[in-house]
């Protein structure tokens, strides 16, 4: 979220992120057991041809072939109704799906992995992200001198590296976007003090980078910048280095999604339930320790004023 993605990522079979199917399985289950019927219910009433084929689509698989009109029956079957947003939500679901037009990101595969491709699919759908970052500032707020310093580490001087950092760049100029939408999500950013303490790109790189977040906590209703003070680190320490809780819709699928990311090397998605609830509550204690606004400000200011007398 905050350092640079997986350095090398194999391409994806798919213009469809896997999060695509698993949202719309888990709204199509969750229709179904409000309804109160079973697998082998729906097989019987003739909404979708065999229980395999129903269980593929729940589980978000992506060797199943079907069509809207296997969706429209299945939402029928458990009375959504048509005019309701519920419906239009899940269609809508559908229809990405089975779009054969690719995202944005499409075009940098070979540097997007499955995971972050995910994420860059979520994020655009989210109501509210929350990460905490240890290690970089994060990647929705970084500047673009950060961001290039953060790019040559480690340092990759090669010509297809060189050209392998310059996609990587332009996807995360673009992920930059989703905070100037008209309806952007609610983003809170928990940034650690120790990383905020290195001057990161030297002096000036850093002093700007601190600029640019000074303004964004003190300007932006819903961008929310605090910073977890060391201090804080033995009362409550963070479960992992970078971590973010998305919040999506009632109408998109699961209520929440978490993303974990290990800078440079792998992210995964943290679905098991104990787990999430462990770094959920983790966010949670990092948010109740983290300084205030005026807090953060005064600190983010003192920063700034520290590298001006280095420069």
């Amino acid at each position: 979220m905050g350092g640079s993605e997986p350095i090398r990522a194999p391409e994806p079979a798919s213009s469809v992120p896997p999060i695509v199917r698993r949202l719309l399985g888990a709204a199509l289950v969750r229709h179904r057991t409000a309804y109160g019927l079973t697998g082998d219910d729906v097989v019987r009433a003739g909404a979708v041809s065999s229980p395999a084929k129903l269980s593929r689509i729940e589980n978000g698989a992506s060797n199943v072939r079907f069509s809207e009109d296997d969706i429209r029956r299945m939402l029928d079957l458990y009375e959504v109704p048509r005019e309701g947003e519920e419906y239009r939500s899940v269609m809508m679901r559908a229809q990405l799906v089975l779009d054969t037009e690719r995202p944005w990101w499409w075009r940098h595969k070979g540097v997007v992995a499955a995971a972050f491709s995910d994420l860059l699919h979520v994020e655009g759908r989210a109501s509210e992200i929350q990460t905490y970052e240890g290690n970089y500032v994060p990647g929705l707020l970084q500047t673009t001198a950060y961001m290039n310093a953060v790019f040559e580490v480690p340092k990759l001087d090669e010509a297809g590296n060189r050209t392998e950092l310059e996609q990587r760049r332009d996807v995360r100029k673009q992920r930059q976007q989703l905070l100037e939408r008209t309806d952007p999500p609610e983003f809170t950013a928990l940034i650690d003090e120790a990383l905020l303490r290195r001057p990161f790109g030297g002096p000036a790189v850093m002093r700007e980078q601190l600029r640019y977040l000074f303004s964004l906590c003190e300007n932006r209703d819903r961008v929310h910048i605090r910073v977890f003070p060391t201090s804080a680190w033995g009362i409550c320490p963070p479960l992992t280095t970078a971590m973010t809780l998305l919040k999506l819709p009632e109408a998109e699928g699961p209520s929440e999604m978490l993303y974990v990311e290990a800078a440079n090397v792998t992210a995964v998605w943290v679905e098991e339930r104990l787990r999430l609830e462990e770094h959920r509550a983790s966010l949670h204690g990092v948010r109740q320790h983290a300084l205030g606004k005026a807090d953060t400000l005064r600190f983010l200011q003192a920063r700034i004023d520290d590298l001006v007398d280095q420069s």
